[in-house]
């Protein structure tokens, strides 16, 4: 979009926009900027058949091929996969598919991956380490239809130290604004919404069986909770589950004195990977609460920094 916004700058200085189209250009800057593609392709079609200058034509032109990519960016999915290596370390990998052209070449501008492990011991104190590394692209990939495609981003080589509870480690891959060619020609590409990869080690000590949300919910409800029995729940909920595990505390937050969320706050860090600065169980209420009502989805949430300790 920004590259819209100074072509249309560039462009306004060299001649004047037709003051008919004024209204409908202002509508789609608007669509787009707020990420509303289909109001914006609708304005765009209802657009196009009233335009004569070359300068509306420029612009239409240039709003076009951002939804092109966008729609390029929307039709794939990817995911990281991790994969634990014999002589120690974890390969890393992109999982990349699109079932709507029957061929796309991508080419990122870069590739970052992020990498984070989280430790936590039985009293709740947790640490952080992070590590980002990018990875160079040699060629573009190549998407085809219903297709799998594995592209392969090294490998990191992470340690864990003794007396811990559980460890976790995440790996976020960013792909840098970059191009998409399609049958329709070549067109921008960013934002391209990739699944992190997550794996979590437990203590020897710990339980293996997977603990249901509910089971943590119930224990949360409990009149006495004992701290290591609640975190030995907590890390024993699978990460595609965190989400729902919040949401069912959420509902549950009216029943949990202050106290009680004052004990939940090193589960509560866990499921969200909040940092280590402190917060105060009022503040962890008030995120619960803020979640509820925004139906989730706590990209849009600030979270409260917490941790009963930190390293």
């Amino acid at each position: 979009m920004v590259a819209v916004t100074e072509t249309a700058q560039q462009l306004a200085g060299s001649a004047v926009l037709d003051v008919g189209l004024q209204f409908a250009f202002d509508e789609l800057r608007a669509a787009v900027e707020e990420d509303e593609d289909e109001m914006a392709r609708a304005i765009l079609r209802r657009l196009k058949p009233r335009i004569s200058d070359p300068l509306s034509q420029k612009l239409a032109d240039g709003y076009e091929q951002v939804l092109t990519g966008r729609s390029a960016r929307d039709a794939i999915s990817g995911e990281v996969i991790i994969d634990e290596l014999a002589e120690g370390g974890f390969a890393v990998s992109l999982a990349l598919s699109q079932g709507l052209f029957d061929a796309m070449t991508l080419t990122p501008g870069h590739v970052k991956v992020h990498a984070m492990t989280r430790s936590i011991d039985l009293a709740g104190h947790q640490s952080i380490y992070a590590v980002d590394r990018f990875v160079e692209v040699v060629e573009s990939w190549v998407l085809t239809r219903d297709q799998v495609s594995s592209v392969p981003l090294g490998s990191d080589l992470l340690s864990f130290g003794d007396g811990l509870l559980a460890v976790r480690c995440e790996w976020k891959v960013v792909l840098g604004a970059g191009s998409v060619e399609l049958p329709a020609g070549l067109f921008p590409l960013m934002g391209v919404d990739i699944r992190d990869g997550v794996i979590v080690r437990l203590s020897k000590e710990v339980p293996t069986q997977v603990v249901e949300p509910e089971e943590l919910l119930r224990y949360c409800l409990e009149p006495v909770v004992r701290v290591d029995a609640l975190l030995e729940r907590t890390v024993r909920i699978s990460p595609d589950r965190y989400g729902e595990t919040l949401d069912l505390i959420g509902e549950g937050e009216p029943g949990l004195s202050p106290a009680r969320i004052q004990e939940l706050i090193p589960s509560l860090a866990w499921l969200t990977g909040s940092s280590l600065m402190r917060a105060n169980a009022s503040e962890w209420r008030e995120w619960l609460q803020d979640r509820a009502v925004a139906g989730d989805r706590s990209e849009s949430l600030d979270l409260p920094d917490a941790s009963m300790g930190s390293d």
